[in-house]
């Protein structure tokens, strides 16, 4: 059942696109930083440098799930622009992707890195974007 006459289907799709994107190269920058950890446990240390290779192995583990749900997410409003019948966990999953990346932007404010601030901007913008497709396939239907 697909219907192309969706006001929001290509708003949805784009913001997909570029959501498939950035979850992807958020999943190789988690793998890349468990990988520094690992080597850098591997070279030995004690004290503070055990600290912080745990601590950068914790940050590349806990990047992980978070870039995992983007990526379902993304691929399922890919896959799903054109339904009517899943307009409704669209939307879901465009107000948790809009969730967590308000709070992801919350606290990279706290942070120093602009690079990290300005990346959290974008997925807030981009989620913000995704549930306003699925909305606008919504009211499409009534």
């Amino acid at each position: 059942m697909h219907n192309t006459d969706l006001k929001g289907r290509r708003l949805l799709k784009v913001t997909s696109i570029l959501y498939i994107i950035l979850s992807a190269l958020g999943l190789l920058a988690a793998l890349g930083i468990i990988a520094v950890g690992l080597a850098s446990g591997a070279s030995g240390g004690e004290g503070l440098a055990l600290g912080l290779t745990v601590s950068i192995i914790a940050l590349g583990v806990f990047a992980i799930p978070s870039s995992l749900f983007s990526l379902v997410a993304s691929i399922l409003g890919l896959r799903w622009c054109g339904r009517p019948d899943r307009v409704r966990p669209l939307f879901a999953l465009g107000l948790v992707l809009s969730a967590v990346a308000a709070l992801n932007l919350l606290l990279s404010l706290f942070g120093d890195n602009p690079s990290a601030l300005a990346g959290d901007l974008v997925r807030l913008v981009l989620s913000v974007l995704y549930a306003a497709g699925a909305w606008r396939n919504r009211q499409s239907l009534q």
